[in-house]
This record gives C-alpha cells, structure tokens and sequence, in this order.
C-alpha cells in the first residue's frame, strides 16, 4: 500500500493512494468501522492495528462515496510524516560517499547519527528555499524508514516488525555551515541540515510488504536532468535491521519517526570544482519502487510551513 498525507501545509490528512486518486482514510472510515480513522497520519500510524484498517479501507474501495476520493492531481503532496517527533540521520554509511568527501578515515564501526528538524520537512513537490545564511546548498538522495510502532531496544532480527513501510529523503544541506568556514552562522552541523524545507519527502509511504529486499534498490538523483548520484541500496556499510537495532538502544523511537540511511557518492561539494546547487535548479531524487521527489530550489525568506 502507498499511504500520503495530503494538503495545505500544516493541515494534511493521511489517505491510501490508489492509481490516481486517493482515498481519504477518515471519510472512507466514517461508513466502515463504528469508530473514525484519525485524520493526521502520525495518529493514524499510532494505532496498533493500523496496516489491518488501511487494508480494510483498499478492499473496500468500490463501496465507499464518492466523497471518500480526491483526485491526486488536484491536491498538494505533503511529507508522507508531516511532523515525525525525529528524523534521524545516517552519516558515512555508503563507502564511496566517505572516499569521495576526502575524510581519510575508515568506514565507521558503529552507526554515524545525526539528526535534522521536523520543521525541515516537506512534500515531494514542494520548494526548496535557498536561505541567505548559506552559499554551499548541496543534496542527497537518501533510502528513508519509517517506523510503525514503538520501538525500544529492539533487537536486530525482530527490526523489521516495527517498520511502516519506506520513502524517498533529500538530505539538503548548507555545506559552508554544516563544515564549517566562511557560513554566516559558523559551524553548525545540526543547522546546516535543518534549515526550514531541507527534508523534502515522500512522495508516499510505501508499506513494507510491498517493497521485499530494501537492501536491493537503485538510488539515484539528478539535477536538472543529469544523473549526479547513481548507486544501490545494496551499497549501505550498515543494514536497516542494525541501524534500529543502534537507535533504540537508549533512544525510543515512536510511530512515525524516520530515519535516514545515508547518501551514496555524488555530492554536489565532492566535485572538483564544486556543483552546487542554484536558484532555479530541479532535483529530482529516486529510489527504486518507491517513487520519485522533484523539487525546485527557490529563493526567499518565506517557507511553506
């Protein structure tokens, strides 16, 4: 199943895409269970049986109104989370990714995390802002999880039991403030990644029975039509069962969350000399089964949020 969030910004609904509409779970839910489906997709995976009722909901289809349907190109993708409590990232996790970044240090023996602001999250369409605050915007196509219940320190064979399902993440960053050097703010890590629509999403959540292996898709990512990041999931130093495994040890992580696994080589700043996004540029960020995010980076003050 593909779940989405859909509408103005900071008012989404979740519902279940099917072809080219999309089903509004809570109207669907109204003349189909004796109690509503949350409308907000982080409530709607915080029930306990929500894969069962999305299910319920696509077998149903032909039975429910007519108002129960949105057209898909009528309506605003939002990230599929609109407002996770965390989005965790994954530093060096992709060996070509290290070499090409000139760190001269070994591939990590244990998970590189960092984290990104919720509020940096946005739809699969929506514009990325270039802030005055930076001159070094890069990208990268990431393989994100998102998590479908409680998870605490879950062992890595059962990991797979608390995924959702996967998505599409641009990992955008201001380079100059997330390394240091001439940025305006100085060196801010966290910053530098967590600028309002860094996170662009989407561009839907795809459940975890529909994708198989995560550990075999292409990954790719391409600016104004030229492949920049072209690699495999195949390639990730650390598998998604010890990257959960890792998290929630210490860190509970709640329906909702999403972690980001990593970013493959063919980033903007590893060029030589470096190709770095501009005003007007297109990405397009792919990830096998799982869609596609395209956006436009623009300039201004003011975000969508």
């Amino acid at each position: 199943m593909r779940l989405v969030s859909y509408g103005p910004p900071a008012k989404e609904r979740c519902g279940l895409q099917r072809g080219d509409r999309i089903i509004d779970l809570n109207r669907a839910s109204l003349s189909l269970f004796p109690e509503p489906l949350p409308w907000s997709m982080i409530e709607f995976l915080g029930l306990d049986n929500w894969h069962e009722m999305a299910r319920k909901v696509s077998e149903a289809a032909n039975l429910l109104e007519e108002k129960a349907f949105i057209s898909l190109s009528e309506v605003r993708l939002g990230a599929p989370v609109p407002r996770p409590s965390k989005i965790i990232a994954l530093g060096a996790n992709y060996r070509e990714h290290v070499e090409e970044m000139r760190a001269n240090v070994e591939l990590p023996k244990r998970p590189i995390l960092f984290s990104k602001a919720s509020s940096s999250a946005v739809g699969p369409h929506d514009d990325v802002l270039y802030p005055p605050e930076t001159h070094s915007l890069d990208y990268e196509v990431e393989l994100a999880v998102v998590i479908g219940k409680r998870a605490c320190r879950v062992k890595a064979e059962q990991a797979y039991d608390y995924i959702a399902g996967y998505m599409v993440l641009n990992d955008v960053s201001a380079r100059d403030i997330q390394l240091g050097g001439e940025g305006k703010l100085g060196s801010q890590w966290f910053h530098g990644k967590s600028f309002d629509t860094f996170a662009p999403m989407g561009p839907f959540l795809t459940t975890l029975d529909e994708v198989g292996d995560p550990h075999s898709l292409r990954i790719w990512l391409a600016v104004n039509g030229e492949i920049r990041q072209d690699s495999s999931t195949s390639q990730l130093h650390f598998k998604i069962p010890e990257i959960i495994a890792f998290i929630s040890h210490g860190i509970t992580l709640f329906p909702g969350d999403v972690i980001s696994t990593g970013t493959p080589s063919g980033v903007g700043i590893a060029s030589n000399p470096p190709r770095l996004l501009q005003v007007g540029d297109v990405m397009v960020a792919e990830v096998e089964k799982l869609g596609a995010l395209k956006n436009r980076v623009t300039s201004g003050m003011q975000g969508v949020l």
